[in-house]
């Protein structure tokens, strides 16, 4: 994506905070190879938490590929390994038909809803 003075800036973002004692990650953006890479240590250090509860805010993603799946699918497994939760919150249609097309919407809590309110605003999550 360009800027106005034709500079390069990232087609994604992410933001993480804290509601009701949930871990959230909220992705904007289209969340492709090159937002795998950026964010994906960042997921990481987020989901190492023993028996983190983590939900993912997908509403704001326009575009997801075969690695954005990748990074969904290495943050479960992680938060799972380690007795955690994880949910996805639904986004525009064209992003959940990459998960059903895959055969792994299953594999996902998927809430319709955001499930806390906006407690805990601010920036990163405490370690």
């Amino acid at each position: 994506m360009r800027g106005d003075m034709g500079a390069e800036w990232p087609a994604f973002a992410m933001s993480e905070r804290v509601a009701s004692g949930a871990i959230i990650i909220e992705l904007h953006g289209e969340i492709d190879i090159l937002a795998e890479q950026e964010l994906g240590p960042r997921v990481d250090a987020l989901t190492e938490r023993f028996r983190a509860d983590v939900v993912i805010d997908l509403r704001g993603v326009a575009f997801l590929d075969a690695s954005g799946l990748r990074l969904l699918l290495r943050a479960r497994e992680r938060v799972l390994e380690r007795g955690g939760r994880l949910r996805l919150v639904r986004g525009v249609p064209r992003v959940f038909r990459v998960l059903r097309v895959t055969g792994v919407e299953g594999a996902f809590t998927v809430v319709d809803a955001f499930p806390y309110g906006r407690v805990g605003e601010g920036g990163s999550v405490p370690a």
